[in-house]
């Protein structure tokens, strides 16, 4: 049952955000509310709570943010008013013919995390900007899990690239034989596809042992964004080692990739979490889906996660080194796809070929 709780908001001059919250650290909660907005714009706030809010005291051409402070237990309004009287924006100044007072209001909100992201949307129109970490706390909701499973019926069709790829490189002797591709899940199109790097000499005579598959697909579809005329940083571009890398990376239809991100630009916030408004042209792999040949290290796990991607489904576990799957029993234990303390999240599942199901079944690590 959704519980709801009165908090205290504050109007202030978005260049003084940082000075107003270091004056407030001890009362703002560090571990409460992390699924609200610390700092919204008003044109995000609903218009109910909008037009209920006294005036600010700042001239209107003043760019204005609101804070959330905390719950109205935690603290008396007139101890609030006093911390944030002292800070700059309260204080009077030369030339200022006015010196406002904080204006301290009261709103409800929902206490508890959203646990779908069209609930995070109901709570941010009804109550307070919501975001939505894909943080239930017991794992992916069921309904989440079913959509995306709908959408993985061509697993072996694109694990059998990620394959190709994977052996290519190695044929080679540019890299280890692992490999991967990047799927918009919306069309279908393979957006880029690339092997391992590891052992190919530079023009300076060494290898570079970052040049894991993961961290290549990554730099390719950033590749293709520059193409597009995109400013992705740094502009480092990447060379196809096989020549299903260079099908894949030199191919320009795949015109999915701008409206792959315009569609996700409604749905994900500035730091990744669902929250309906903000933009998400940062983002290079918004809600893609990754098939890998083998489970991604931490390194290429956190890539992957920095990127937003939506899927990762991979082959082989690697025991020692691999950062996906949870259990402890036989491995690192690392989960980095589901953890509660990331700000961005993807479902992930290990694949199993059909010819091996008879000895082995396929487990879905995101459940």
């Amino acid at each position: 049952m959704q519980r709801a709780v009165n908090c205290y908001i504050l109007p202030i001059p978005s260049k003084t955000a940082n000075e107003v919250l270091l004056a407030l650290r001890e009362i703002i909660p560090g571990n409460e509310l992390q699924h609200l907005r610390r700092l919204s714009k008003p044109v995000y706030l609903p218009s109910h709570v909008v037009a209920n809010l006294p005036p600010t005291g700042f001239p209107p051409e003043q760019s204005l943010l609101y804070i959330l402070i905390c719950q109205t237990d935690k603290a008396p309004l007139q101890q609030i008013a006093e911390i944030v009287a002292k800070t700059s924006p309260f204080q009077r100044r030369h030339g200022r013919p006015i010196t406002p007072k904080p204006a301290v209001s009261v709103v409800t909100v929902p206490a508890n995390v959203p646990t779908s992201p069209e609930q995070c949307v109901d709570w941010g129109k009804k109550y307070w900007p919501t975001v939505y970490k894909r943080g239930n706390p017991f794992g992916p909701h069921p309904a989440m899990v079913e959509n995306t499973v709908a959408k993985l019926t061509r697993a072996d069709e694109y694990m059998a690239l990620a394959r190709k790829v994977a052996q290519e490189v190695g044929e080679a002797g540019v890299g280890y034989a692992s490999g991967g591709v990047v799927v918009d899940p919306e069309t279908n199109d393979v957006i880029a596809a690339a092997g391992d790097g590891r052992l190919r000499p530079s023009d300076m005579g060494w290898c570079n042992p970052l040049s894991h598959a993961v961290q290549r697909l990554v730099e390719m579809v950033a590749q293709k964004r520059l193409k597009r005329g995109e400013v992705v940083s740094p502009n480092n571009p990447i060379t196809a080692l096989t020549e299903t890398e260079r099908i894949y990376l030199n191919t320009e239809s795949m015109g999915t990739l701008d409206g792959q991100r315009q569609n996700g630009a409604e749905d994900v916030a500035e730091d990744g979490e669902f929250c309906g408004h903000a933009d998400n042209t940062s983002y290079l792999c918004h809600n893609m889906h990754v098939y890998l040949t083998h489970e991604p290290c931490v390194m290429c796990a956190m890539a992957l996660l920095h990127s937003r991607v939506g899927v990762v489904v991979f082959q082989h576990r690697m025991i020692r080194t691999g950062a996906l799957i949870a259990k402890i029993d036989d491995g690192l234990g690392l989960g980095l796809f589901w953890r509660p303390d990331l700000t961005w999240k993807f479902l992930a599942w290990q694949w199993v070929a059909v010819e091996e199901m008879k000895n082995e079944v396929p487990e879905n690590i995101s459940a």
